[in-house]
């Protein structure tokens, strides 16, 4: 059977020099480091597979012999850098802009939620936790789906999936029952359109790749600035349930987006020498590999066994519970506090998006040079988000939580954008597969106990406190992470053969050792 190219998304002559460079270096077992190229830092889960090669059983499957092992991959391929690369740019833009648009517009559901149902709003806030948690917690399968399946095929799915859940939600009149609906059917299909838009713009660029993953995204802050106005102009005349089939309209619209996605046609290099990862049995079963491959990596826990990653994943764990708070909350504090309506409150999330894409630009250009470490960078600005929540309570009129917004959208921002060139930088290459994977899990995992947790704090004290609360577990987020820095240089230093061991059995993969920058 015909064996597949492998993919390596990054500069493979920045990394090591000329391919011929690379293929003596590799024929002499050195290894190589991530800190040599910034560019590599940007990949995303869809590089699961770069690092491996097809079973010695395959290779034997060519001309009926046994080959050895450790056999060369007939070819490296790399990106074709831009041409149709940009409408994909655009596809995923407008994945973003929908997914984070309508996960950022639910604090304007959460009023209308408060109002119709009788349960507490620690009950009503699942509704969103659930829809933003199981969309980050699918990110590792919908990778894998795409690259056994095809972006086209994933993301087609993912919007009528969703669009299905919204559709649902029309007929509900449980609040429980649109914890399925909204929450997790909603969620699963978000789910199987962000990641794979993004794994996709990915594999058209490599020079270009930051700036194209930063036009893409950007669509999430667009989304949040338009979104929560176009919801509650929706809830003022057709009310929730009726918004509800414009939102399934407008998760069908991501169609239009898969349609545009395709696979790009890589150029081909010589092959360098790249060790096999074995799992202990042949490449057959009822799932494909690639898939069995990213729910591996869901419960493969060996990373915590690296001090670096072990720190950076509790601090986003604590990060990660609060990050909600403000595009959940913030709308039903200014009605609460000010004399205002419910249209003047959504401008709240707008202003906390519209600043959040200057940031994205701002400190991810800032990011790039090399004087500057992406890791300080996240810190600093966490830490700053998290004293400007904290001030929330303190605002005395509408505008003053206006500015509180914008400065809070703009710190904020980093958290998320700075993420793959954290875990790249400081991982090392091998394991950003796996260290994003499970930093999207336990994101979900945070996103869905934060709001109900916020909500609860509300009902027992005041609205003000649960800003406090927020706005701490902020600050201790940035203290949290910091201490990354107080690690002695031989625990920095990241040995990806040691710390990863597969759980279907040993993995031997490329040992790669990977500094701070």
């Amino acid at each position: 059977m015909p064996l597949k190219n492998l993919k390596l998304n990054g500069h493979l002559n920045s990394v090591n020099g000329s391919p011929d460079k690379q293929i003596e270096k590799a024929k002499l077992g050195t290894n190589t480091s991530c800190r040599h190229d910034d560019n590599l830092r940007d990949l995303l889960p869809s590089e699961r597979q770069t690092l491996k090669v097809p079973s010695s059983n395959a290779l034997s499957d060519l001309d009926g012999e046994s080959k050895p092992p450790y056999s060369p991959s007939p070819a490296l391929t790399i990106a074709p850098e831009g041409g149709y690369g940009w409408v994909i740019v655009g596809a995923a833009f407008l994945c973003s802009f929908v997914v984070d648009g309508v996960a950022n517009s639910f604090g304007i559901y959460l009023i209308e939620f408060n109002d119709l149902f009788v349960e507490p709003e620690s009950i009503t806030s699942w509704i969103g936790s659930l829809l933003v948690g199981v969309y980050l917690f699918m990110g590792p399968i919908a990778c894998g789906l795409a690259d056994t399946f095809g972006y086209r095929i994933v993301i087609a799915c993912g919007a009528v999936t969703a669009a299905c859940g919204f559709g649902a939600s029309f007929f509900v009149t449980n609040v429980y029952v649109l914890f399925l609906t909204f929450g997790i059917i909603g969620g699963i299909g978000f789910g199987f359109i962000y990641s794979p838009s993004i794994m996709c713009v990915c594999s058209y660029f490599q020079d270009q790749s930051a700036l194209a993953v930063g036009i893409a995204v950007c669509g999430s802050s667009v989304g949040g600035m338009v979104f929560p106005n176009f919801v509650q102009l929706l809830l003022d005349y057709y009310g929730w349930q009726g918004s509800m089939l414009f939102l399934a309209g407008t998760a069908l619209q991501c169609c239009i987006a898969a349609a545009l996605m395709r696979n790009p046609q890589h150029k081909t290099l010589p092959a360098l020498q790249i060790t096999k990862a074995t799992s202990g049995e042949d490449d057959q079963g009822c799932l494909p590999p690639l898939i069995r491959q990213a729910l591996a990596d869901m419960i493969n826990f060996h990373i915590y066994r690296v001090p670096t990653f072990l720190i950076y994943s509790c601090a986003s764990f604590i990060g990660s519970i609060a990050f909600l708070t403000p595009s959940f909350f913030l709308p039903s504090f200014a009605i609460e506090k000010f004399p205002i309506d419910k249209d003047t409150a959504a401008t709240v999330i707008t202003a906390i998006c519209g600043a959040g894409i200057i940031g994205r630009i701002f400190f991810g250009a800032l990011a790039d040079r090399p004087r500057f470490d992406a890791l300080k960078i996240h810190n600093l600005c966490i830490f700053a988000s998290g004293v400007t929540l904290a001030l929330v309570p303190m605002c005395t009129s509408f505008t003053g939580l206006l500015i509180n917004g914008v400065v809070y959208g703009f710190f904020i921002a980093p958290y998320i954008s700075l993420m793959s060139i954290i875990l790249s930088s400081r991982m090392g290459l091998e394991q950003l597969p796996i260290a994003f994977g499970q930093t999207q899990l336990l994101a979900g995992i945070a996103s869905m106990i934060g709001p109900p947790l916020h909500g609860t704090v509300e009902g027992k004290t005041t609205s003000s406190v649960p800003f406090y609360f927020a706005g701490a577990a902020w600050i201790l987020a940035s203290l949290v992470a910091s201490l990354i820095f107080l690690l002695p240089n031989r625990l920095k230093r990241c040995e990806f053969a040691r710390s990863k061991s597969s759980v279907n059995g040993s993995s031997r993969a490329i040992s790669t050792n990977a500094e701070p920058v």
